[in-house]
């Protein structure tokens, strides 16, 4: 490998965990460095880095991220970046603000797009326009109603005041007092946005980071370093003819001041719910150059809070009267880290508890009194070297990116950045750690040091108290602008957004074109099943034709092994449904008869810790709890191991479908901890609006509404009450459901692994042959899958079409509408939907521009989905929910109407981000085998996405109109929308007035425990 290629020389040569080739570059002449890391696959990666500081919570980071998008020099037209990477078989570009960097990130298919939108991207970066009229729309503006909008202003409304936000916040601000960045809102607070965040800030602000030798370009991928660099030759000429930058100062400089004593706080947030609110604890840790030690670290919080036999969540979560229903450990990587738990859903009467029993519980270990049990080290220490090793076929472009990212902003030598790039073999040396070293870290990081503790006390006066002064706010502001201001706070906002909408010459779009997608290349898997419609797909190595149930196989290049049985509940009566997430719950946390013995529920969740690398159950696909996957009438168990542990992989299916024994104690544990994570979730206005959707348009056995959230916390309640009363009756009734579910035409096994290498372990196939019992005969043509638009209610059935909900704890408004569409993937109409949907709703596109560049709503989406029959609109973290509907409205009518042309160029940058999207789908090996499960599921081909991106390509503007006319116009038709709304209550009558004024009428639902929702 030469050491310099053009201005470039080489300054790091490393291979990332024995696979991964990573090079890094640094230029002579503008200081820039460029990391590449050579993966294979269809896609490459770009992650923009530059070390960002602040000092206030003005947002500047963040308000800058924005404002980089907008434009630059050489380009000066806001969205054309976004416009020109949708032709370069991507899908517009993002970046995100943390603490102590700013990233700006892209994904292409192949490497001949990224090359072309390299050089423009970096222009925007290192030379933006930052025009003022951009920082109107995009970061915060006043409207002609007194309003305060913003896409900036948008998204921290969503957040700001939400209860995780605070404590975190104020952990932050506690841990790291004095003149220190690290407790910095780097997003902005809504107060600091309206009255103090400036154009001029900004720019000052950019013209101090936003330079060459702050700057370090990431990209993963199949890409060469030489086209790389002869892709930046212009920017390169560009730095060197603006001439000096000026002096520059590294941020992050200053040390770190420290925590001179312990801080216990109370900080109130709004909610409904008073009944659960959470606490955060914390600590100073290592410093984040000191690798091995963080990486230690990991595994002892991993230790203490990950599972129901850590000691935390024995303590604290697995007990008849828990004090929480969950413990998270979290590493912030600062440069003098901090380390800590949060614990969530806590009894408010416990709340105080926590701390003092989390420092008796750790003071017990450090001095002996409970004994570390290093076998659990070393099973914790072994998987997370199987998560390395994992993360190289699953998510290998953003791990390597995060590890060149850290040695960025905290690395200095060459021995570092082989650290930070080595997981698996420092924590191959973590194995080899005696007991006093774990205890030393312990006693090191938290016996007698200094901590921050932060109660989360929720408040209901609290959330009316803030939703009366906000009114009263906005009414001031208002009365001080009077009418004349208010005319010329709207007439600066349409100056603004008519600034911001010269559209950039055709000539500049079509100057890059649009790659060739036959060039791409799709992760190969060779599929084989013995299901009747799939013959003709045998393996010679893994015969299936003897399997008495249905048995899917994909052969593909991986060193693991991920087996799922799925399970069809279609068939179970109502009443026995209900149980089903308290039974995916269960399966692995339950003792285990085998052989004759009983084998306890701590050591079932020991062993699966050491034979495992992930294990899941849940409903649908993927598997969730209460909020399902695809296909929610299939109930999954998931086993991931490594190659050497494959046939073990198959005897712990079978032993947690078989020999799972249910018992009142342990039942009553897992119903008392899925309560308190329903609090958690009716926190969350998307999930709400899903919830309460899907009560409005699927029938009561449909599992969407069986596990529903709101009907689940009445179902668990009644659970807990029987387990006192009468536990043999639940005992019972798990016990029938799973016997039901086991009957071999419920039953679907699939598989993904490499054939080739465990052939040469024996017959691959030889596990399964007896993994039903023995009595089990074959089951014909395998196992149903029943149509899910058979679940679909008319929307004449519809018990309620159109509800509005108010919720404390939701700041910004969210909405979910829904209409019946196509309900087949081989539709002749899909693909020009497809297309005619990404038109719309593409970055910069049309609804992109109107909706959320104009402030009205942070997320958007329009979304097909031929399994269900049903289209989607979603508009979420919503400041103008109403103004947001209208508007997109209004986009469709204009376009179906012919008022609006659709544009040829904005027709190939559908088309071409579409495609990319597709082909992301299958972005690795492990992304390709689920798509593989969801195409047995759907009953298409294997090559269905191959076979899209072919249609896709062939759609033309004629093809538009005519299937938008067709499926999209009923969006809007008032008489067949089914609807949810989630906004804060003081909004509730304001909207559900507005909305009624459009013809959505809506019912006001007066809580989350409405009747409506929750009976059984």
């Amino acid at each position: 490998m030469a050491t310099s290629i053009d201005s470039f020389e080489l300054v790091y040569d490393v291979v990332s965990n024995g696979k991964i080739p990573v090079r890094l570059y640094r230029s002579k002449d503008s200081l820039m460095s460029v990391g590449i890391a050579q993966i294979e696959g269809p896609l490459v990666n770009g992650y923009f880095c530059l070390a960002t500081e602040a000092h206030d919570d003005d947002g500047l980071p963040h308000t800058l991220e924005h404002l980089i998008f907008l434009g630059s020099e050489d380009y000066p037209y806001k969205g054309v970046l976004d416009l020109l990477a949708n032709r370069c078989l991507a899908s517009g570009t993002n970046a995100w603000t943390d603490t102590d960097h700013t990233c700006y990130t892209m994904t292409t298919a192949g490497s001949e797009g990224f090359l072309q939108l390299l050089p423009i991207y970096v222009d925007h970066i290192l030379h933006p326009t930052l025009k003022d009229s951009g920082y109107v729309t995009e970061v915060h503006h006043i409207n002609g109603e007194g309003e305060n909008a913003g896409v900036v202003y948008c998204e921290m409304q969503a957040r700001e005041n939400t209860g995780e936000s605070l404590t975190h916040l104020n952990m932050l601000r506690a841990m790291y007092p004095g003149q220190c960045g690290y407790k910095s809102e780097t997003g902005g607070i809504m107060a600091n946005l309206r009255d103090s965040t400036s154009h001029e800030k900004v720019c000052n602000y950019h013209r101090h980071f936003y330079r060459p030798e702050n700057l370090c370009l990431i990209i993963t991928g199949n890409i060469q370093p030489e086209d790389v660099f002869k892709a930046l030759r212009p920017v390169e000429d560009k730095i060197k003819q603006k001439g000096l930058w000026g002096d520059f100062a590294r941020p992050w400089q200053s040390s770190v001041p420290p925590l001179p004593q312990s801080v216990e706080q109370v900080v109130k947030y709004p909610a409904d719910d008073e009944e659960h609110g959470m606490v955060t604890v914390a600590w100073r840790g290592p410093m984040a150059k000191d690798q091995y030690k963080n990486e230690a670290m990991n595994i002892l919080l991993d230790y203490l809070s990950d599972s129901a036999i850590s000691p935390l969540q024995r303590d604290f979560v697995e007990i008849e009267e828990p004090y929480c229903s969950q413990v998270y450990q979290f590493i912030i990587e600062n440069a003098e880290t901090c380390f800590g738990f949060n614990f969530q859903n806590v009894d408010t009467a416990h709340l105080k508890e926590i701390a003092p029993k989390l420092k008796e519980l750790l003071s017990n270990i450090a001095d002996g009194k409970e004994k570390i049990d290093m076998e659990r080290i070393s099973n914790l220490v072994h998987r997370r070297v199987l998560d390395a090793l994992n993360s190289i076929e699953e998510d290998v472009h953003e791990t390597v990116a995060c590890m060149m990212i850290g040695q960025f902003l905290f690395g200095e030598t060459q021995e570092e950045f082989e650290l930070r790039l080595n997981t698996i073999e420092s924590r191959q040396r973590l194995k080899r750690e005696p007991e006093s070293f774990w205890l030393d870290l312990l006693k090191t990081y938290t016996q007698g040091k200094n901590w921050v503790v932060v109660i989360g006390e929720p408040s209901s006066s609290l959330m009316e108290q803030m939703g009366e002064e906000e009114k009263a706010r906005v009414e001031a502001q208002r009365q001080s602008l009077g009418p004349a201001g208010l005319v010329k706070c709207q007439k600066t906002l349409e100056e603004a957004t008519a600034s911001n909408e010269t559209e950039a010459p055709k000539t500049v779009l079509t100057q890059v074109p649009v790659p060739n997608p036959e060039s791409i290349h799709f992760h190969p898997i060779t599929p084989s099943s013995n299901l009747a419609d799939r013959k003709g797909t045998e393996n010679p190595e893994f015969p299936l034709q003897n399997l008495p149930y249905t048995f899917q196989l994909d052969d593909m290049s991986t060193n693991f092994a991920r087996m799922l049985v799925l399970l069809d509940t279609s068939n179970l009566p109502l009443s026995l449904k209900y149980y089903l997430p308290l039974l995916t719950e269960s399966l692995m946390e339950s003792p285990i008869l085998k052989n004759g013995e009983l084998i306890s529920h701590e050591r079932v969740i020991a062993e699966l810790e050491k034979d495992t690398q992930s294990t899941d159950t849940g409903l649908g696909v993927p598997p969730g709890c209460f909020q399902c996957g695809h296909f929610p009438h299939l109930l999954v168990a998931e086993v991931k191991v490594e190659e050497e542990k494959y046939e073990k992989g198959v005897e712990w299916l079978r032993d947690i479908l078989y020999g799972t024994q249910f018992t009142a104690e342990r039942l009553k544990i897992i119903a008392n901890r899925k309560i308190g994570d329903i609090s958690s979730l009716k926190r969350s206005g998307s999930k709400i609006v899903r919830t309460l959707l899907q009560e409005l348009v699927f029938k009561k056995e449909c599992n969407f509404n069986v596990a529903s959230m709101l009907r689940q916390s009445t179902f668990l309640t009644k659970v807990l009450e029987t387990l006192e009363s009468d536990p043999d009756k639940v005992v019972s009734d798990m016990n029938k459901i799973r016997n039901e579910l086991l009957q071999p035409q419920n039953v679907r096994v699939h598989l993904s692994c490499d054939v080739t290498k465990l052939s040469k372990r024996g017959s691959p196939v030889a596990p399964w042959i007896s993994f039903l019992s023995n009595s089990v005969q074959a089951s014909g043509d395998g196992a149903a899958n029943p149509k899910m638009t058979d679940f679909v209610l008319s929307t004449v059935a519809s018990p309620e079409k159109k509800v509005i909900i108010g919720v404390g704890d939701v700041e910004s408004a969210y909405f979910l509408q829904t209409v019946p569409c196509i309900s087949s993937y081989y539709h002749e109409d899909l693909p020009a939907l497809y297309v005619l949907i990404q038109y719309l709703t593409q970055c910069e596109g049309p609804m992109w521009c109107q909706i959320r560049g104009l402030g009205l709503s942070y997320h958007y989406s329009v979304s097909v989905r031929p399994d269900l029959g049903l289209l989607y609109l979603l508009l979420a973290k919503s400041t103008h929910v109403v103004d947001a509907y209208k508007v997109g409205r209004k986009i469709v009518k204009e376009y179906l109407s012919g008022e609006t042309e659709f544009s040829e160029v904005e027709l190939e940058s559908a088309r071409s981000s579409l495609i990319f999207e597709i082909i992301e789908e299958e972005k690795t090996i492990w992304d390709a085998a689920q798509e593989s499960i969801l195409c047995y599921l759907r009953g298409v081909e294997h090559t269905h996405n191959k076979d899209m991106v072919k249609k896709v390509a062939k759609v033309t503007v004629a093809d538009l109109k005519p299937v938008g006319k067709k499926y999209l116009a009923p969006l809007f038709d008032t008489t067949i929308t089914r609807c949810v709304t989630c906004v804060n209550p003081s909004k509730v009558e304001e909207v559900t007035a507005d909305f009624k004024k459009l013809g959505l009428e809506m019912k006001v639902l007066s809580s989350l425990d409405d009747e409506f929702l929750t009976q059984l």
